[in-house]
């Protein structure tokens, strides 16, 4: 059924698309919003007793590598236990730019429902603004800030609304755009969003790191301290090599440089709390990884016909991915004599392997091709 009262928030201004009261009443009600979260969602939070008057760098530079069996923790039984192994100390009067990597269906509500504020969620997602009734609970009790990803006038007044609601709340926001099916990287490429807007405020970000674990019904997050954006050291020549030192390059330097504490962050979830996979022991592990996430995603949002993926899935991709891409596919469209090919020592299928690959990464056709060959023929 569709969320007929908030169909076209995305559509609305920055003056309209909440008011005062709305943003007042999320804030002063938000503990009772995260028991209601915590009932629907079944959960129990473990809040592990690290150090935390270290510093994020102290605090890594000391932490075990050692695997902790999840049967450590004081588990319940038929519930989704939420181990944080970190909560900073906030300011109760402040408000925080909370940014979180994307990784499954559970994470909005997981870590919704560990923040200790209200936090607005940013929403990409128009089919999820439009049909899923769990947003229309999240709107009417916690407060989104929906947009068109694909929109460039809706892009373009993201960061005003988000401006708005920091005067009174906090927000929760997943800049790497859409889950993280990626096989080679731990974070992918973040948008600029958080950095800019922390930079036009003065408000500082929490990185939230998060993992879960579909065999236990078990999530792992990490939360950082907060950071002053104005103080990240991030030397432009450092992240992009040539490139003069400006406003937009040092931005992009300090995005990578959270991207890179966050992959620090999940480095460590993955070493502490999942055994390793030995890649002999599988034909195919990237594959199998991938579908298995996919076939998860499918069931637990329900995505159907009409979907459109290019926006579900819409990742940010750098002018190296871009140029790596195009040079793949225009060499193994290439169609050479085979007698050239064999004098010259070119009998090399790499080229057609990778593009192979190529396609396989492309995360919004692969999810509209699973929905053709696994979703919509079984219904047939």
């Amino acid at each position: 059924m569709k969320n007929l009262i908030i169909s076209d928030l995305d559509k609305k201004s920055t003056d309209e698309f909440t008011s005062n009261f709305g943003l007042q009443f999320r804030n002063k009600f938000n503990n009772s919003f995260r028991k209601i979260l915590s009932i629907f969602d079944n959960t129990n939070i473990i809040f592990v007793k690290n150090n935390n008057n270290q510093t994020d760098e102290e605090y890594f530079s000391n932490l075990s590598t050692k695997f902790i069996p999840i049967e450590k923790y004081d588990l319940k039984k038929g519930k989704h236990n939420i181990i944080v192994e970190r909560y900073p100390k906030l300011d109760d009067n402040e408000q925080y730019i909370f940014v979180c990597n994307h990784t499954c269906p559970e994470d909005i509500e997981t870590v919704l429902g560990v923040i200790d504020r209200n936090a607005h969620l940013v929403l990409g997602s128009i089919d999820s603004l439009q049909n899923n009734p769990e947003i229309f609970l999240l709107w009417l009790l916690n407060g989104i800030i929906p947009f068109d990803i694909l929109d460039k006038d809706e892009r373009k007044e993201l960061i005003p609304k988000m401006k708005r609601v920091l005067t009174k709340d906090s927000i929760l926001i997943f800049p790497e755009g859409s889950h993280n099916i990626s096989p080679n990287k731990i974070i992918n490429n973040l948008f600029d969003g958080p950095v800019n807007l922390a930079t036009q405020t003065n408000k500082k970000i929490v990185l939230v790191s998060y993992l879960r674990d579909n065999e236990n019904n078990a999530s792992y997050i990490d939360f950082s301290n907060p950071i002053d954006v104005s103080k990240i050291d991030a030397p432009v020549n450092k992240y992009f090599p040539g490139k003069l030192k400006n406003e937009k390059y040092e931005i992009k330097s300090k995005t990578n440089y959270l991207r890179d504490k966050m992959a620090t962050s999940v480095y460590y979830l993955f070493e502490r709390h999942f055994p390793q996979i030995k890649r002999s022991e599988h034909i195919d592990l990237e594959e199998e990884l991938r579908e298995k996430i996919v076939a998860d995603s499918f069931t637990k949002l329900k995505w159907k016909e009409g979907v459109d993926f290019e926006a579900e899935y819409l990742t940010k991709k750098t002018n190296e991915d871009r140029e790596y891409a195009d040079v793949i596919k225009t060499i193994s469209d290439l169609e050479l004599n085979p007698e050239y090919l064999k004098k010259h020592k070119l009998q090399d299928n790499s080229f057609i392997l990778k593009r192979i690959d190529l396609d396989r990464k492309n995360v919004p056709n692969y999810m509209e091709k699973y929905l053709k060959e696994k979703v919509l023929i079984k219904k047939r």
